[in-house]
């Protein structure tokens, strides 16, 4: 239906949707995001940091972070949950995949996301999408079986 397209981008760190699947039920919203440098490194610790740093105190307070994907389609609005996806990095350079569903389709094409992960150097950014005529989408899905 629409992609790949840009959601978010900052000096060293960009996120974006690789596509819009629609399916009859809802939309299927590949994301990645990729970090490199300083911005790179602030990710690998927000993710990874917690597993690699053991806690001994337990009054400590460090916390770790992913991305905000906050969706609004049909009046509805949420912070979106991704069914996973890896994510790998380090120093130099991160890069994070995940997917996210969105159980209905949006009536007037419409399809707006906010990204944000400032503990890794990403602001808030909101784009709205425009989404190819999904009227009679049932003749349009190409089914596999």
């Amino acid at each position: 239906m629409h992609g790949p397209v840009i959601l978010a981008r900052a000096t060293g760190i960009v996120a974006g949707l690789r596509c819009v699947f629609a399916h009859t039920t809802g939309l299927l919203l590949p994301f990645v995001l990729r970090a490199e440098g300083v911005q790179a490194e602030a990710a690998s610790r927000q993710v990874f940091g917690h597993i690699h740093e053991p806690i001994n105190d337990p009054h400590d307070t460090r916390s770790w972070s992913l991305p905000q994907v906050h969706v609004e389609v049909n009046d509805q609005a949420g912070f979106a949950d991704s069914s996973g996806g890896p994510s790998s990095g380090g120093d130099d350079d991160f890069e994070m995949q995940a997917r996210y569903w969105i159980d209905e389709l949006p009536r007037d094409g419409r399809l707006s996301i906010t990204v944000a992960w400032p503990q890794a150097g990403l602001s808030q950014t909101r784009t709205t999408l425009v989404l190819d005529d999904i009227d009679d989408l049932e003749t349009k899905v190409l089914r596999l079986l």
